[in-house]
């Protein structure tokens, strides 16, 4: 990939892992990751000459066995021949007479990767405005520190740029990663090439939800086919799937009754109460447990005044 680079483009973005080996990826996938891809270089270039940013410009994917991956090119080829002169000249009002088009692309990729990197340093708790950033003027750098107190510097301009950039970009970037398929972002710089690597565990820096929750195996002491007597709080029901919602220890496990409809719980609805109830965790799958149980419910007992009957099914 580096020679690649140094004959052809300035910077790439490649899924690899298990699940790519073959360098397929979902088409819903790649396409969103492209979009975001487009996007962000987009917003780069414009932040260094806003015309260049209207011009078109062509992303090649190439794919290869192990990844799937998308080569920034930055020949003067990828421009359509006829912007090639209004391209020279907006970019010469702009004191960009001296760079080409290679060189703006190659430090908007560049950009892209800083960021990345920015946001696995904080966690994704990217502050521009924190009174901790460390200003380096005469190198043209700024430091943003993170929750360990260490300090990760980038270019003055990239920082300007990032205070701009919509976070929800990143998100779609980032969309197609998973168990055995990681991002890598490779740029340019000072003739070297970097990489930075984002996996499963980086992926909540970038505004996704976190999944380690809904992998934990919930309440393990509820072992398939105990009865079992919790307390807890009943909530909104569901007439059309026979089904109501028990809050217990800040999850809502889903409930079904033993035998009728849930209209028979309707005087303990959103009140606390007492449930005994048998639980299973084969309910959808019956040849591996599930990881959050479901309850049978047998009886379920108030155990505050009821005030909000009138309430179900609203």
């Amino acid at each position: 990939m580096t020679s690649e680079i140094e004959n052809e483009g300035v910077g790439y973005i490649k899924f690899v892992g298990s699940a790519v080996e073959d360098g397929a990826i979902g088409a819903d996938a790649a396409g969103n990751s492209l979009l975001a891809l487009d996007e962000l270089i987009r917003y780069f270039n414009r932040q260094q000459s806003k015309g260049f940013s209207s011009l078109p410009y062509e992303i090649t994917v190439k794919t290869h066995k192990g990844s799937w991956e998308v080569v920034v090119l930055g020949g003067i080829g990828i421009f359509a021949a006829a912007y090639i002169k209004k391209a020279a000249e907006k970019m010469a009002e702009n004191d960009f007479a001296e760079f080409g088009f290679k060189d703006v692309l190659r430090k908007s990729v560049d950009a892209l990767r800083k960021l990345v990197e920015l946001a696995k340093h904080t966690k994704g708790k990217l502050d521009f405005s924190s009174p901790d950033l460390s200003w380096r003027i005469a190198d043209g750098t700024v430091g943003v520190q993170n929750d360990q107190g260490e300090i990760f510097y980038i270019p003055l301009e990239y920082f300007q740029w990032y205070t701009g950039i919509s976070s929800n970009v990143l998100k779609k970037l980032t969309g197609p990663i998973q168990d055995n398929r990681s991002l890598v972002i490779g740029s340019e710089h000072h003739g070297q090439v970097e990489q930075t690597i984002i996996t499963t565990s980086d992926k909540a820096y970038f505004g996704h939800e976190t999944a380690s929750n809904e992998e934990e195996f919930l309440f393990p002491e509820l072992e398939h086919g105990q009865v079992v007597e919790l307390e807890g709080r009943l909530t909104r029901g569901n007439e059309n799937t026979n089904s109501i919602g028990f809050e217990y220890s800040g999850h809502v496990l889903n409930c079904i009754p033993e035998a009728g409809s849930i209209i028979q719980f309707k005087p303990a609805l959103f009140l606390r109460c007492r449930v005994v109830a048998t639980v299973t965790r084969l309910l959808k799958q019956h040849t591996e447990a599930e990881r959050r149980p479901t309850l049978i419910l047998k009886y379920v007992i108030p155990l505050e005044s009821d005030n909000q009957l009138g309430l179900f099914g609203r």
